[in-house]
């Protein structure tokens, strides 16, 4: 199982180590343990430039997810590549303060927020969606039952 993290944004400082340990937990507790994802992770800016480009929306979003054709492809040797994730650290650490219990310092909140974002973007990448109030409630559901698994591995470590 690989995931990849690009760090392409200077503005917020990233603990890389332990985000990677999260996201390698997560992929697991998906049961995509041997799968390949690449997070990219930018500025408003850049996630912009992707929003527009890619889903015709001149604005910032928190997170985006890029399926991959070679995920379809039967008999492909190696690791399944499920797609590419890109996350905007900046929305991240805004969304991750807001969301917080009061007292959780910025770091935690920040790298808490990168991994749900995360999760979100991988559900979409397996497949799952939310457009409707039963696809939404599914989604929820496997998204909290990730987010327990990758604590406890968080805690574990």
């Amino acid at each position: 199982m690989s995931v990849e993290v690009l760090n392409r944004q200077r503005k917020v400082r990233l603990d890389l180590g332990r985000l990677k340990t999260a996201l390698r937990a997560a992929v697991e507790a998906a049961g995509v343990a041997e799968a390949e994802v690449d997070l990219l992770l930018v500025s408003d800016r850049a996630i912009r430039i992707l929003n527009r480009e890619w889903r015709g929306l001149d604005r910032p979003t928190d997170c985006l997810s890029f399926p991959s054709a070679d995920g379809d492809v039967p008999g492909r040797p190696g690791p399944r590549h499920l797609g590419d994730i890109a996350i905007s650290v900046e929305r991240a650490l805004a969304q991750g303060i807001e969301r917080a219990r009061p007292g959780t310092p910025r770091d935690r909140a920040l790298e808490h927020e990168v991994v749900h974002l995360f999760v979100h973007s991988l559900l979409h990448l397996l497949g799952h969606d939310h457009e409707t109030a039963a696809e939404a409630r599914r989604m929820r559901a496997a998204a909290r039952r990730i987010a327990r698994r990758v604590s406890a591995r968080l805690r574990d470590d």
